[in-house]
């Protein structure tokens, strides 16, 4: 079974930003990025790089990133957050229709094919976007009440926020239903692919595997400025809790950089050059051991002497030779509690010594 890359998977990118800002040495660099919705990559601008490669091997995931693209570039950041559906829809259409002077030309072609992404709002049409949603529309309602994780999602204290989620949400129902949901049957159904757990190791616990770290993380890490959070919790971003990449103090930094990103259809495999860091998201989620130690031996091809490498493990735990590949274990731990997108297992960065 293979995964099937002919719709748009993810409206956003649900790794955390400032991990990778914090962690991959970015100025002055050349980089390679998993594009996926965009947003990291936008990010990563902040970071003052020479250079951003962005690559996916889905064409309606780059479609969606020359959308954000041409947004940056036309838009004002209230219009911009308009565009993509955030705080309301009615203008959306007519915004995106002002972009076309600017847009590649087959992205316009294919959202101009399909008005009902903006009827609904471009940041919730991806398939695992709608997947919260059912969660929240369906789900919710048989353990706690919505307007009760509204409230869990406006929390400043963490001692309280910790306290009011075990008291009104984590109740046995919510851990009964959240074993089915988020297990990897239910998950590769609704939200991500089933082909995506090919090569899971453990996929009986891939749910409460989940569940640990969103516990602990409700624990750790407000919710009232956290949009992935936010975002599960009540189907939306806010003025507080905006991705990284939106937030209006950014806005004419990432606009005047957006010429350093090169975007190419393809995987890790197909690039070439040089790069000082590299943005994987989870890439090596979804790889055989075999495939996964062919990327190793590229990402040696393709890295300059110091280079950063950071990636996501979610269920399975993939991590590279220490031969050639120097863990920097307190800022991968560091960063690992500190991130708002806290359903993933760990955050790990490497540096890269001298290619043999």
């Amino acid at each position: 079974m293979e995964a099937k890359f002919d719709f748009i998977r993810y409206s956003n990118c649900w790794e955390d930003s400032e991990n990778l800002l914090k962690s991959l040495e970015i100025r002055g660099r050349r980089g390679a990025s998993i594009l996926s919705a965009g947003d990291n990559t936008l990010a990563m601008l902040l970071g003052d790089p020479e250079s951003i490669t962005a690559f996916d091997i889905n064409p309606t995931q780059i479609h969606l990133f020359y959308l954000k693209k041409a947004g940056f570039e036309m838009l004002s950041h209230r219009d911009l957050l308009a565009l993509l559906g955030i705080g309301g829809t009615e203008r959306s259409w007519a915004l995106f229709q002002s972009l076309e002077p600017v847009m590649d030309p087959e992205a316009f072609r294919y959202f101009y094919e399909h008005p009902e992404f903006f009827e609904k709002g471009i940041v919730h049409i991806g398939k695992f976007e709608r997947y919260f949603q059912i969660f929240r529309d369906r789900v919710v309602p048989l353990f706690t009440t919505k307007r009760k994780m509204a409230k869990l999602a406006a929390f400043h204290d963490i001692e309280a926020q910790k306290k009011y989620y075990d008291r009104w949400v984590n109740n046995r129902r919510m851990k009964a239903i959240f074993k089915v949901f988020f297990g990897f049957r239910m998950m590769g159904k609704l939200g991500r692919d089933r082909a995506f757990y090919n090569y899971v190791e453990d996929k009986e616990n891939s749910a409460s595997n989940i569940k640990k770290t969103a516990d602990s993380g409700m624990g750790r890490i407000p919710n009232w400025n956290n949009p992935y959070m936010t975002y599960v919790l009540t189907n939306q971003f806010t003025e507080d809790a905006l991705p990284y990449y939106l937030q209006e103090q950014f806005h004419e930094t990432i606009r005047s950089r957006l010429d350093r990103i090169e975007v190419k259809r393809g995987t890790l495999q197909e690039l070439d050059g040089r790069y000082g860091f590299f943005n994987l998201s989870d890439i090596f989620e979804y790889m055989s051991e075999e495939q996964f130690e062919e990327n190793i031996q590229k990402l040696r091809e393709l890295s300059v002497p110091g280079a950063r490498v950071a990636y996501y493990n979610m269920q399975n735990r993939r991590y590279l030779p220490g031969t050639e590949f120097r863990y920097l274990k307190e800022l991968s731990e560091r960063q690992t509690m500190a991130t708002k997108s806290y359903f993933y297992r760990d955050f790990v960065v490497y540096e890269v010594g001298e290619n043999k």
